[in-house]
């Protein structure tokens, strides 16, 4: 969970000059101004990232693309935003595995 004044995202709260990409943010977000479910305030570039709208609270975001849970944890989501993903069983040196239906993606440091 993410909780603050201005500038409050799940992932990031102020993105004036990077670039944000690939990634993801599941958990509640809440704040006064410049809230977002992944980014909160955005002068940049967000590419092939979501959040999920449900865990987050949050229907907007300065960036990225909000997903429902379910979608979150479908690997269509990710493999038609072009991420390194892989089903769990599948996995043998990718960037991301995911159980899919059951679970977000994860790391391939995290592989059981």
């Amino acid at each position: 969970s993410v909780t603050g004044d201005q500038y409050v995202g799940g992932l990031v709260g102020s993105n004036q000059e990077s670039s944000v990409g690939s990634c993801y943010s599941v958990g509640y977000v809440t704040g006064t101004t410049d809230i977002g479910g992944l980014v909160g305030w955005n002068d940049a570039t967000v590419t092939n990232s979501f959040w999920d709208t449900q865990t987050s609270g949050q229907a907007a975001s300065a960036g990225g693309t909000g997903r429902t849970t379910a979608q979150m944890r479908n690997i269509t989501t990710f493999t038609g935003a072009g991420w390194d993903i892989v089903l769990i069983g599948d996995y043998f040196n990718e960037t991301w595995y995911i159980d899919n239906g059951n679970d977000y993606p994860r790391l391939g440091w995290q592989y059981p």
